[in-house]
């Protein structure tokens, strides 16, 4: 009896399987399998492909690849017809993956872009390489213009030849860490092209005379400015990266200025990088520095004076600060005769005399009129400017304002002048600054020795702590290679120096300092008041940056003989 029922309890579950080919097919596994490792590819490529191919580390593609293709997936399993959803899959995926590389193909060279005829082309040739697709490949900058394409490339070969040369042009700027390219070229002469590094001009070699023209007219080519325009003034913008596209990855902004005559042609280039956005700890303050210059800033009222010789980082220093205020919750507004960087969520105002009708001051007028909170006034060019910029910093709004000095307290003798009235130039003064950009010894080259102790002694640093000073280092002292050639440092490139940090005297006014300034005390009393209270004057600062490590006797000399020979006149007169 038993038996007999367990025979047939058998027979039913086995009646009850499929049969061969009905609900279970290799096939259908396959495809599904290399549908799902299709998607794990694509997304992982995807990614990769934007963060070294189109150096952008976050973008909606990541997601719309990796959504669109997991959605699929899901419906695909839930879906009971199987051939209705494989076409569902491949209505909604595919044409994802088309977009993207559409989206990709436009921002890459030739030579990069993939189901292509030239990525079949490319595929079928092998290892063979045509002319133009070597000249691609040795692209070593990766340009594109405002617009966040890269240019066309040429195809001509001796167009390709004047491109390459724009390249390494581009390419040796970026890598030194120019931020200033001048190139000039006179007819049938080679093109002379100077860098400025760190502060310091430094010759590259020429340009030759067949190649100068080629190269002048594909920089403006990137540029989007008109190539066959040689004589009239002309502005532009691109980008450019060099590296791999991770860490060791430096993009640039470059702005474009083209000028020229009868007998030549100039291209200007400024290139602001990433390091250039400080904020104000970030400039080169100490830190006794930083801690009352922030404290000041919190107050939102006055008048704060930035000032420094031409090139020396004022108006950079004016931007950190603007950056250190709340633009969401103020009220933020600049005046500048040009605008060397965009401040996000500011108001930035291009001073435009409309042919002479309406001065510097008046167009500061305006602006007042419209209840800013903070204004930043990047020059002090006539009585007006600063005569308003006094009177709004006593109704309670932040003025800061940029004047060229030699240091703190010829900073203050103009303001006191240009406004002609010292009791409202002083009512609202809450800070004056004065400072210089010096460069950082490299510290992979650098070379240590002990100071002398007098030095210290009359610099009033400790000569107790047995500090060695630092210097770039002797010709006699780089090394060589097996064939005699000198090893240049790959990090300062044998300048001795990597970038640059601030050196600041800074006047900090309390309610007794203004009350002196109001009497017309001389500035002399006033200088040694703040000496009393603690001020240090630009070489003091200096010199202890130098016992920090940070740089050189030699750059501070060279950054601080103008305050020196400032304040030798200043005693004179």
């Amino acid at each position: 009896m038993t038996a007999a029922m367990f025979a047939d309890t058998q027979s039913l579950m086995l009646g009850a399987l499929p049969e061969p080919g009905g609900n279970f097919s290799v096939l259908k596994i396959i495809l599904f399998a290399l549908a799902f490792f299709v998607w794990v590819q694509n997304a992982a490529w995807a990614s990769n492909d934007l963060r070294k191919k189109l150096l952008l580390t976050r973008s909606v593609w990541n997601w719309a690849i990796f959504l669109t293709g997991l959605l699929c997936l899901v419906v695909w399993l839930l879906v009971p017809i199987f051939w209705v959803s494989l076409i569902v899959y491949l209505v909604i995926y595919v044409p994802t993956i088309i977009g993207y590389v559409v989206f990709r193909n436009k921002r890459v060279p030739p030579s990069q872009t993939v189901l292509t005829a030239a990525h079949i082309q490319r595929l079928t040739a092998g290892t063979r390489v045509s002319e133009d697709e070597a000249s691609h490949a040795r692209d070593r900058v990766r340009l594109r213009d405002k617009d966040g394409k890269t240019p066309p490339w040429p195809t001509d070969a001796d167009q390709n030849r004047g491109y390459q040369a724009a390249q390494d042009l581009l390419f040796d700027a970026i890598w030194r860490r120019a931020s200033d390219v001048q190139l000039d070229m006179l007819v049938n002469q080679p093109a002379s092209v100077v860098y400025k590094v760190d502060g310091v001009d430094a010759m590259r070699d020429p340009i030759d005379a067949e190649l100068a023209p080629s190269v002048f007219h594909h920089l403006k080519r990137v540029a989007c400015m008109n190539t066959e325009e040689h004589r009239r003034p002309q502005q532009g913008e691109f980008t450019g990266s060099i590296g791999a596209g991770e860490t060791s990855t430096r993009n640039v902004t470059i702005d474009m200025k083209t000028s020229g005559n009868t007998k030549g042609e100039r291209i200007v280039m400024k290139l602001f990088s990433d390091e250039t956005k400080f904020k104000v700890a970030d400039l080169g303050m100490t830190q006794t520095q930083i801690g009352k210059f922030e404290e000041m800033v919190k107050e939102n009222r006055g008048v704060v004076i930035v000032s420094g010789p031409r090139g020396s980082g004022v108006t950079s220093t004016l931007y950190a600060i603007i950056r250190g205020h709340d633009a969401f919750m103020q009220n933020i507004h600049t005046l500048e005769v040009s605008k060397a960087l965009d401040l996000e969520n500011v108001t930035q105002h291009v001073y435009d005399s409309q042919n002479g009708t309406v001065s510097y001051g008046k167009r500061l007028r305006s602006i007042i009129r419209t209840e800013p909170d903070v204004v930043m006034v990047g020059e002090t060019p006539d009585t007006e400017t600063a005569e308003l910029t006094a009177h709004a910093g006593r109704q309670g709004k932040r003025m800061y304002l940029g004047l060229q000095a030699s240091d703190v307290f010829s900073a203050l003798n103009k303001y006191l002048q240009a406004v002609n009235d010292a009791p409202t130039a002083a009512g609202s003064l809450m800070c004056v600054t004065n400072q210089r950009l010096a460069r950082v010894v490299c510290s992979a080259c650098r070379r240590a020795y002990r100071p002398d102790p007098n030095l210290l002694k009359k610099a009033n640093l400790p000569t107790d702590q047995n500090r060695p000073f630092y210097r770039p280092p002797n010709p006699e002292e780089i090394p060589v290679d097996k064939h005699g050639n000198p090893e240049i440092c790959a990090i300062c490139q044998g300048t001795g120096y990597v970038g640059r940090t601030g050196v600041f005297e800074i006047l900090m006014l309390d309610d007794e300092l203004r009350s002196l300034i109001a009497k017309g005390t001389p500035l002399q009393s006033i200088k040694t008041e703040a000496r009393k209270r603690g001020m240090l004057n630009l070489q003091e600062v200096a010199l202890h940056k130098v016992f920090e490590g940070h740089t050189s006797i030699n750059e501070v000399l060279r950054v601080t003989k103008d305050a020196s020979a400032g304040g030798a006149a200043r005693k004179s007169a």
